[in-house]
């Protein structure tokens, strides 16, 4: 009996040997996890699997100081021996990661709350990338420069020694000034204005586009005198090619135009520019080339005509509104095959000085220094020609001249902002609205003009008229026939109306 009381004791004792050992520890965690109590007891916190609540920060603090201490052990492991696993295995195996290979990713996706971090030494590649692309795009535009166009012949002293012919006269007809205007002369590059005109003709037709692309080619590429400084292969839109040619006055531009309009035939493409001539009656005009060049460059008749042709081509060019605002401009820039900028300056030097606008300058030596002008006064458009000047200086000294008379001979029926009267307006808030003209208005002589201002009865619509917005038109007749109209203007704002203020107008027969 007392065998058996001994026995059992001694298994009791061995149970709960046991049972320390096996549950000791694991309630000493737990009761150490319990020992933080919740300052707030009203907040219930989630159980474990032991039944107990967890700190939520607490175990926040932990996970950002497991995930930092992982973030140093990987940088540190990178920097001292890229490619080894040293410290971060550990890491990885206390975080249960199998596989230590794989324990670089997954602490970079662990560290700043799964966000990615690249390699120090990447960053420092990437780094190194950059400054060098940066510096290799700073030479890059340093290389590139920006260069005027270079002319393979200097334009000298004129060979001509003969009369200088003149023709000034209002696009309607009025002549200004007539000088030996049915003389023959050498048209020189005042041929490419007819080249442009031929040129929209065909564009307007449907047989060509001003977006057409079209090569140089070598037989193209490299004529003579002004040229657009190119190779055989360069491309450019037909309408640049145009705006070259006037502002130019571009020779290999002028011959590759008239190929691609005449379909590979420069010949087709003059005899185009002689019936454009016939249909304009420049009865005393013959073109043998696209571009005006002389006998020496071309083995061909030099192309002539007079003053008073010149000047039906020049009232036709400006009546073009694309060719106006071509030669207004005071300069092209184009790349070369370099890649570098070529300025292109306008040859026509007289620009914005007494109303010019445009047209065409004209040299070779045979021909001496030729010009064509066109020219808005107020209400009068001025077509000038002049033919045969010895040197450049002396042609525009002499146009100059003939501007200061023709300003001199001006007299003024109204000047710009001068009120013109009342002028109705629909839908706005006012009735009617003061307008004034926008332009000088002259007589010129005796020229006898006489006026009629039509009222364009305006709407107001739903943003209103501002002050300066077309209200009417002035119209300018000679023997009847409207030769020029110049804008009246807004010279106040005016609101539009409102639905109500429609209807109480409406109602009220247009009283209120």
């Amino acid at each position: 009996m007392v065998k058996m009381i001994n026995r059992t004791k001694s298994i009791m004792v061995f149970i709960i040997f046991i049972t320390v050992l096996t549950f000791g520890t694991g309630v000493k965690s737990r009761n150490s996890q319990n020992e933080t109590a919740p300052e707030n007891p009203g907040i219930i916190k989630p159980k474990n699997k032991g039944g107990k609540h967890e700190d939520n920060e607490a175990n926040s603090d932990k996970k950002k100081k497991h995930s930092l201490k992982n973030k140093k052990n990987i940088e540190k492991e990178l920097k001292n021996n890229k490619g080894q696993s040293t410290e971060t295995d550990a890491a990885n195996l206390n975080n249960g990661n199998e596989n230590p290979q794989n324990g670089d990713v997954n602490n970079l996706n662990n560290i700043k709350n799964g966000e990615n971090e690249v390699n120090p030494s990447e960053k420092l590649d990437n780094k190194n990338h950059k400054k060098k692309k940066k510096k290799d795009k700073k030479d890059k535009e340093k290389e590139k420069k920006v260069i005027e166009a270079e002319d393979k012949e200097i334009e000298g002293i004129s060979k001509y020694s003969g009369p200088i012919h003149k023709f000034i006269a209002t696009r309607e007809g009025k002549v200004l000034k007539a000088q030996g205007e049915r003389e023959k002369h050498p048209t020189a590059s005042l041929a490419k204005v007819m080249n442009i005109i031929v040129a929209l003709d065909e564009i307007d037709k449907g047989n060509a586009s001003l977006d057409d692309e079209i090569c140089f080619t070598p037989d193209t590429a490299y004529l003579k005198g002004s040229w657009l400084n190119v190779k055989h292969g360069d491309c450019f839109t037909l309408e640049t090619l145009l705006k070259s040619e006037i502002i130019y006055s571009a020779n290999n531009a002028a011959y590759l135009v008239a190929k691609h309009i005449g379909k590979g035939d420069i010949e087709k493409f003059v005899a185009l520019m002689n019936e454009k001539a016939q249909e304009l009656g420049m009865t005393d005009t013959v073109f043998y080339t696209p571009a005006g060049l002389p006998t020496s460059m071309t083995g061909k008749p030099m192309d002539i005509s007079t003053a008073y042709d010149l000047y039906l081509m020049g009232r036709k060019a400006s009546e073009d509104d694309r060719i106006k605002e071509w030669s207004s401009q005071l300069q092209l820039e184009l790349p070369n095959s370099n890649g570098d900028q070529v300025i292109y300056k306008n040859r026509n030097a007289l620009l914005y000085r007494y109303g010019i606008y445009g047209l065409k300058t004209g040299f070779h030596a045979d021909a001496g220094y030729n010009l064509i002008l066109t020219s808005k006064l107020g209400n009068l458009e001025i077509v000038s020609v002049t033919l045969g000047n010895r040197t450049d200086v002396e042609r525009n000294d002499d146009q100059k001249v003939e501007f200061t008379k023709i300003e001199d001979r001006l007299q003024a029926i109204y000047t710009v902002g001068k009120e013109m009267g009342k002028f109705k307006v629909l839908n706005g808030k006012k009735k009617e609205l003061k307008g004034v003209i926008s332009d000088n208005v002259y007589q010129i002589d005796n020229s006898n003009y006489t006026f009629r201002i039509n009222d364009l009865n305006v709407d107001a619509g739903k943003k209103g008229i501002e002050k300066g917005e077309k209200i009417a038109m002035l119209e300018v007749l000679d023997d009847g026939n409207v030769v020029s109209k110049i804008e009246i203007v807004a010279g106040e704002d005016t609101e539009p109306l409102s639905w109500f203020g429609k209807i109480l107008r409406l109602i009220s027969f247009g009283l209120v």
